[in-house]
């Protein structure tokens, strides 16, 4: 799965891609197949790390968001939302996470053991830790485990999922040797299993698809973390969760962590005024410089999975591949890299693959010619379209050449990136058109129902890109928001996730992003780093760069 971000936020991780169209992070670590080339490629966390003895006890913790969940569960397609992931990370069962060094590792307040104990039929056996229950007293169980996979599994399509992958592939769910095993068999190989049933539901939430896409819609009631829901003030913007009692693992020092809404734009200025105590600024190079010069701020980077895109929505112009095609020869992408890169780091570039970031064994620049900016063709590709030119303007039958980009509100990275693009554009005589809507709406409102002809935001990468890449990618993927794909794709996808071989995996791969650059579904920028801006007291959170969090460790120095 992936997760979209549209916020500033982050830590532990479901490995599901999640949008922002602000910048927040959800990072996960490489798979065998892509695992990192060096430790510096993988990226150091930056998160002043500190032993609980060092931290004072108690105290709230205020992070700033663009907006509120639309739905606590987030594996419904309204709570894919990377500020919505990192209240419920702190709320839900993990099956794994991820070491500094990018490894996965079990994790034992909820699993004494995973292990791949067949590959013929792939077979997994999730041995349960006796302690791990949900908040109403009831074991986490076998039953949570069917309930979740037959909500996922595609089956039932009433059930609003943001991702069917590795859960479709699933034959049967089965009681293992005694009460707290669950023994998962496969009907065909998914090679990323390590990313299956993070962020478990408890079966009553699972039982229909009513439960599922409007149970959690203002609250989640039954919860199985270090941490339980609190409550939420829609009036002033906040929601909060505070340590539960019924946690059986090591107890938060914190006695509260809330998170506010706060514009982007504005987000820094909080910050400042002690009014939140931490902001994920992303790439804004402006804000980054500030950040630097405020006292009581810390400024913590950290290279990460995530990347900007513009993606296209299969709506209005953009039904023509021709002119989708053309837009992306347009458009300097390195021009893009250096103006909301450069300043943070100089030696950054354009990136060439929608599935593999820098610095991972897989990654190719499989862009071609479709990612090299070069008018000429651009304007050609659009004359064999029937727009024809006529100083500033392109028309057909009349209709101007006027496509329209949707971007949030106070989001000064999608601003100026639209402004670039429009500026690259115009000489093509392609009038883009700015849209700015509300925050608030911009996935729930526009990008998820497909109102858009293109737009950009950000996704936080997984340690499992093939697989999470996939409903993003493929025809009727729950994140191909846009709904441009092909079957070739589609098929290559299926091949992909049953490929176990590395090396083999990786070709599969590649020639997957040579279709994806050629259909013109959307058009990488560049890796974004993981920029946050913290109160300096703040420990043991920040960048997490290709790691996971640990939301118990969070805390300020005494």
């Amino acid at each position: 799965m992936t997760n979209r971000i549209h916020g500033k936020d982050g830590t532990k991780r479901v490995v599901r891609l999640v949008a922002v169209a602000l910048l927040a992070s959800l990072a996960f670590v490489p798979s065998n197949a892509s695992a990192a080339k060096n430790s510096d490629a993988a990226g150091a966390p930056d998160i002043n790390p500190q032993p609980v003895s060092k931290l004072k006890q108690g105290g709230t913790f205020i992070w700033a968001t663009t907006q509120l969940c639309d739905n606590y569960n987030t594996s419904h397609n309204d709570g894919n939302f990377a500020g919505c992931s990192y209240l419920m990370n702190g709320l839900l069962p993990s099956t794994f996470y991820t070491d500094e060094k990018g490894a996965f590792q079990i994790d034992k307040n909820y699993f004494s053991d995973i292990k791949l104990t067949s590959k013929k039929p792939q077979t997994l056996v999730y041995t349960l830790n006796p302690k791990a229950k949900w908040s109403d007293g009831k074991p986490i169980s076998l039953a949570d485990f069917v309930g979740y996979w037959k909500a996922l599994n595609g089956s039932n399509e009433a059930y609003e999922v943001v991702s069917t992958t590795g859960y479709e592939d699933i034959a049967s769910i089965a009681k293992g040797a005694n009460a707290n095993q669950v023994v998962v068999k496969f009907k065909t190989v998914y090679a990323d299993w390590q990313g299956l049933f993070g962020g478990l539901l408890p079966a009553a939430v699972t039982a229909s698809p009513n439960a599922f896409n409007t149970a959690w819609k203002d609250a989640p009631n039954v919860t199985a973390g270090p941490f339980k829901w609190g409550g939420i003030d829609k009036t002033a913007g906040t929601a909060w969760i505070v340590p539960s009692s019924a946690w059986w693992g090591d107890k938060p020092v914190l006695d509260k962590m809330l998170w506010k809404v706060v514009t982007a734009a504005a987000q820094l200025d909080a910050l400042a005024n002690g009014e939140v105590d931490a902001a994920n600024t992303g790439p804004d190079a402006n804000q980054y410089k500030r950040g630097l010069t405020l006292s009581g701020v810390d400024v913590r980077v950290s290279v990460a999975p995530n990347y900007r895109h513009m993606t296209f929505g299969n709506t209005g112009f953009m039904t023509d591949t021709r002119v989708r095609q053309a837009i992306m020869m347009g458009v300097d992408r390195d021009i893009i890299t250096k103006a909301l890169i450069g300043p943070i780091d100089p030696k950054a570039t354009s990136m060439g693959n929608h599935i593999f970031v820098k610095g991972l064994s897989c990654y190719k620049d499989n862009s071609g010619i479709y990612g090299k900016y070069n008018l000429q063709k651009a304007d050609a590709l659009l004359d064999a379209a029937g727009w024809i030119k006529s100083g500033t303007k392109r028309t057909r039958g009349g209709v101007e050449l006027k496509p329209e980009i949707t971007i949030p509100a106070g989001v000064p990275t999608s601003a100026q990136e639209s402004q670039l693009m429009q500026a690259m554009l115009a000489p093509l005589g392609v009038q883009l058109q700015i849209k700015t809507v509300p925050s608030a709406d911009f996935f729930s409102k526009h990008i998820i129902p497909g109102n858009f002809e293109m737009t950009v935001f950000t996704w936080l990468g997984t340690a499992l890109p093939v697989s999470s890449s996939k409903s993003i990618m493929i025809t009727d993927g729950g994140q191909n928001f846009g709904k441009i794909g092909t079957a070739a794709i589609d098929a290559l996808y299926v091949r992909a996730n049953k490929e176990l071989d590395p090396a083999k995996r990786c070709t599969l791969a590649t020639q997957i992003d040579k279709k994806i650059w050629e259909v013109g579904h959307s058009m990488i920028t560049y890796q974004r780093p993981d920029v946050w801006q913290v109160d300096k007291n703040l420990a043991n959170f920040g960048a997490f760069g290709f790691s996971s969090g640990d939301y118990t460790k969070i805390g300020f120095m005494k």
